[in-house]
């Protein structure tokens, strides 16, 4: 007797144990059954970029580089930056002493470049540098004939010398505003150019030849505008008196349960799996036990 309800037990608290197991494996193996959270859209930012350009020229420059304000349109403009200012020289030189003795001579280019910003942006920090021409050297007495050659002539050849500014940007509101709307704004570039000789007795024919060309390129970071959420067209109000038609009712769809894919599958699996061990358990506590009695 104590061995039967023993086991009636033992097939009680395995039924359980299945039971259990399948509720938590339902949890986690079917996804239907978790609360998903809403899905968030978060706005996208974009840039839109411009170049503008000086032409190569003869120093000294003082000139402007427009490039067209941000485009309202396109959404709000979040911040301006200057990611490239850039400056190219080039420059050569012909020296001849016409003294009637010879001569030490050397020379060499200075040379500062200055970019300034409109609307309020700040402005980096001018450009400056220093270009040889020629090297210390001695050139012979004048030869009579002014042509930039022989040994009372020195020449520079064609030097070429690139630099950039340093980046500015800035997110602040009045600068956002001035570069807002439409119209054009104005980038600023001027050079100032020096010269240094040494040596030379005073007596110094020179020839010189000095050129700039400038560029930038304006950015604007901005959010494009977000489309307001679409409404189901509404039916217009019935008229006074108007006898409005009503749809026959319709008889609910029979309930169904939700097909999961694969996680139905491994429950069914275990279900099946559960039932069968409970089965055997169950028939082995029923099985007739030999009697000790006899």
């Amino acid at each position: 007797m104590l061995q039967s309800l023993f086991a009636r037990a033992m097939v009680a608290v395995i039924a359980a144990t299945a039971l259990v197991t399948i509720i938590t494996l339902a949890t986690i193996v079917t996804p239907e059954f978790a609360a998903a959270d809403p899905a968030t859209d978060p706005a996208t930012e974009a840039t839109d970029c411009h170049d503008a350009a000086l032409a190569r020229q003869r120093t000294e420059v003082d000139a402007d580089m427009t490039v067209p304000r941000f485009d309202s349109a396109l959404g709000t403009l979040l911040e301006v930056s200057v990611p490239d200012q850039a400056v190219h020289l080039d420059t050569d030189a012909l020296f001849e002493n016409h003294a009637p003795t010879a001569v030490t001579f050397g020379a060499h280019m200075e040379y500062q470049v200055t970019f300034a910003s409109p609307g309020g942006l700040g402005s980096p920090a001018p450009l400056a540098g220093t270009i040889e021409r020629v090297p210390m050297q001695t050139l012979a007495a004048f030869d009579g004939v002014l042509d930039f050659a022989g040994p009372s002539a020195v020449a520079q050849p064609s030097t070429a010398q690139d630099a950039a500014a340093a980046p500015v940007a800035s997110t602040d509101p009045g600068v956002l505003g001035a570069f807002t709307g439409p119209g054009t704004l104005a980038f600023h570039v001027s050079t100032v150019i020096g010269e240094t000789f040494m040596g030379g007795g005073g007596n110094i024919e020179a020839q010189i030849h000095t050129f700039a060309s400038a560029s930038v390129r304006v950015c604007y970071r901005y959010a494009p505008p977000v489309s307001p959420p679409t409404t189901p067209p509404t039916s217009p109000p019935p008229v006074l008196g108007e006898v409005v038609p009503q749809s026959p009712p319709q008889s609910p769809p029979p309930p169904t349960l939700p097909r999961t894919g694969s996680g139905t599958t491994v429950l069914g699996i275990l279900g099946a799996a559960a039932v069968g061990i409970g089965a055997l358990l169950a028939s082995r506590g029923r099985r007739p036990r030999p009697s000790l009695d006899a």
